[in-house]
């Protein structure tokens, strides 16, 4: 992505997960932040979220509005509506640039659509 390009995002890191690992986006939110990263996660977000076409919004955040997603897969994850939203935003970005965009980390083997056996996660 070019320096003009990253002009028009919002956040270096969007996480995308289900509710029930919340726990674990909410650490992994504070602690990019606590190191200066700009981070959409929900919470941080709420005034922000009111009132709009979450929707829409969304796959303009997963899709354009961030330098990396991280994405909590688990079979919760597997499950929900709004993270398979998410996480088809995200994909078309990571194709759209043909690069290291979707950042999945695994919270356990359940196998998630789209996301290759070949694709790399942190031990």
């Amino acid at each position: 992505m070019s320096s003009d390009s990253r002009k028009n995002l919002f956040y270096d890191v969007a996480i995308s997960f289900a509710g029930e690992d919340r726990r674990q986006a909410r650490s992994l939110a504070d602690e990019l932040v606590r190191r200066g990263v700009s981070v959409f996660y929900d919470e941080y977000e709420r005034s922000s979220l009111w009132g709009r076409d979450l929707y829409t919004y969304l796959v303009d955040i997963y899709q354009n509005r961030a330098c990396f997603c991280v994405a909590f897969l688990s079979k919760h994850y597997a499950k929900k509506l709004w993270s398979s939203h998410e996480r088809k935003a995200a994909q078309a970005r990571a194709f759209q640039d043909q690069g290291e965009y979707l950042l999945p980390i695994r919270l356990d083997s359940t196998e998630i659509p789209g996301m290759l056996p070949t694709t790399g996660y942190p031990a």
